[in-house]
């Protein structure tokens, strides 16, 4: 089995040339593959290089890193010369470098400058870095760091040396918070090239911090936005997953804010929507177990326009972590007849369809959800014959399809956790076996299932073992199992994986 990452339409960059290119480094992210595995999976994460790489399907190198923790312009060359020539710039000292931190310390200098030498794998090194007061509020300032030298931790060492350690920088000093308060803002080339990144709104008003969970909602935000600079062009990808207390998506225009806790209050409604003020767009609030003002509008996803809804508690109509699985689906459906099971909004079949499917086929035993697909068909303009709405029990009409020999050249099985059915309930634990045995049966030669679960007690391991199962009972000669990695708004370094998702593809 391998790991796939697929490309994503969201993942952008700040700055590209023909010799570099700078990423707006978000939160969390080592420079190269770390060697931290997901829970009962092979999985490592991607470091930022490997994912660009991926992305772009080339061969990069690391000129300027930063921490794991420290945010903004990051630097890549684009050949081994180019990043020769860039790293010679940063050895000679001929970089400006421009940072921003907040500390909750309080100094009566406005500036310092910072003459200390840095201890790194045993030997001592020169150091010095010039520190500027720029702002304060009632229990934080910010301030400007511009290093002359490039050592490990430096601004970090040397902010603690003069008092004023950075907030959340726990190992020099600094007050314990949720995250770190450390920006790259600039850097300047001898060449001219000057590359800019926008500080973090809560170093922008400062008092922002002030509230913890306001400020964690801000700061998830800020790492997704960093990734998805071209997301503010009315796309949909998740803000927030903190999935214990509230998630909080973009939806196009709207910021939808599912909250799971028990109490809303005044106080809550003013900040959050001063939240989604900052990043312009309007707020609709749902409020899990409690009946909630339906609403209505569009979002976009690419190129293809859904109808979302709010109601009932939940915002729906589009799986946001099904993004990557749905642009792999657009360029991957032409001329193939294309069935899609456990449908709901007909998402998937809505890329297929756009992708030039010869024969698209919605199941799905909601005739809510069916009546919605019809409507998103309706609203991209997709109106064709070969689109055909079922409402059926899925695994029925699989096997309707073995009993008539009928295959399909792409199968998009979205297995929910369970579903009652007519005489019997659909668990996945219980069933998934005979279901992906029957997706494998009504699959054609050199065809491929799309399977996804989001069912938190299967791990991926699970999965894998249960298809390697499947395919010696059916004497398969030989299939191609890859596990999608999740997209990046929801692989953060911090968080499990939900969605599972495999493509499997008979050779």
């Amino acid at each position: 089995m391998n790991f796939l990452r697929l490309p994503d339409i969201l993942l952008s960059v700040l700055f590209e040339d023909e010799d570099i290119l700078a990423i707006d480094k978000p939160y969390g992210f080592n420079a190269h593959t770390n060697d931290s595995k997901i829970e009962h999976s092979d999985f490592i994460q991607d470091g930022l290089i490997e994912i660009y790489e991926k992305q772009w399907g080339r061969k990069l190198h690391i000129i300027h890193r930063l921490d794991q923790t420290t945010t903004g312009v990051m630097i890549f060359g684009k050949s081994v010369d180019s990043a020769k020539k860039y790293a010679e710039y940063f050895f000679n000292r001929e970089v400006k470098k421009t940072y921003m931190f907040v500390t909750k310390k309080k100094s009566e200098k406005k500036s310092f400058t910072i003459n200390q030498q840095i201890i790194h794998k045993a030997k001592e090194l020169d150091a010095e870095t010039d520190l500027a007061f720029v702002k304060k509020s009632a229990n934080f300032e910010l301030w400007q760091a511009n290093p002359h030298t490039g050592r490990n931790h430096q601004i970090r060492i040397h902010a603690k040396a003069a008092g004023i350690s950075i907030l959340g920088d726990t190992k020099y000093n600094g007050h314990n918070y949720a995250f770190l308060c450390l920006h790259n803002c600039r850097i300047e080339f001898p060449n001219g090239i000057v590359i800019l990144s926008k500080m973090p709104a809560y170093f922008e008003d400062l008092t922002i911090l002030d509230d913890v969970v306001l400020a964690r909602a801000y700061f998830e935000a800020d790492r997704r936005q960093r990734l998805f600079a071209k997301a503010d062009k009315g796309q949909c990808f998740r803000l927030s997953h903190n999935d214990s207390d509230f998630t909080i998506d973009q939806f196009g225009e709207t910021i939808a804010l599912t909250w799971f806790k028990e109490r809303w209050t005044e106080a809550d409604a003013k900040k959050f929507s001063a939240f989604a003020k900052t990043l312009t767009k309007e707020l609709v609030v749902q409020k899990v177990h409690t009946e909630t003002k339906t609403t209505t509008w569009i979002a976009a996803e690419g190129d293809l326009q859904y109808e979302i809804r709010g109601d009932a508690g939940q915002v729906s109509g589009l799986v946001l972590s099904q993004r990557l699985q749905r642009q792999w689906i657009l360029k991957n459906s032409e001329n193939k007849s294309v069935l899609n099971l456990f449908s709901q909004t007909a998402t998937a079949s809505l890329a297929a369809a756009l992708g030039k499917a010869s024969q698209v086929t919605v199941v799905e035993t909601s005739k809510k959800y069916l009546e919605w697909a019809k409507k998103n068909f309706e609203l991209n303009k997709l109106a064709n014959e070969s689109f055909k709405f079922l409402n059926r029990d899925s695994l029925t009409y699989l096997e309707q399809c073995k009993t008539k020999g009928i295959t399909f050249d792409l199968i998009i099985c979205e297995a929910p956790a369970f579903f009652r059915r007519e005489r019997s309930v659909f668990k996945i634990e219980n069933n998934l076996e005979e279901l992906i045995k029957n997706c494998l049966q009504c699959l054609a030669d050199k065809g491929q299932i799309l399977f996804s679960t989001s069912f938190d007690a299967l791990f991926i391991d699970d999965i894998r073992k249960t298809i390697v199962k499947v395919q010696k009972d059916l004497r398969i000669d030989k299939l191609e199992i890859n596990c999608i990695l999740p997209s990046l708004d929801y692989e953060l370094p911090d968080e499990k994986i939900g969605l599972k998702s495999f493509l499997i593809g008979k050779i």
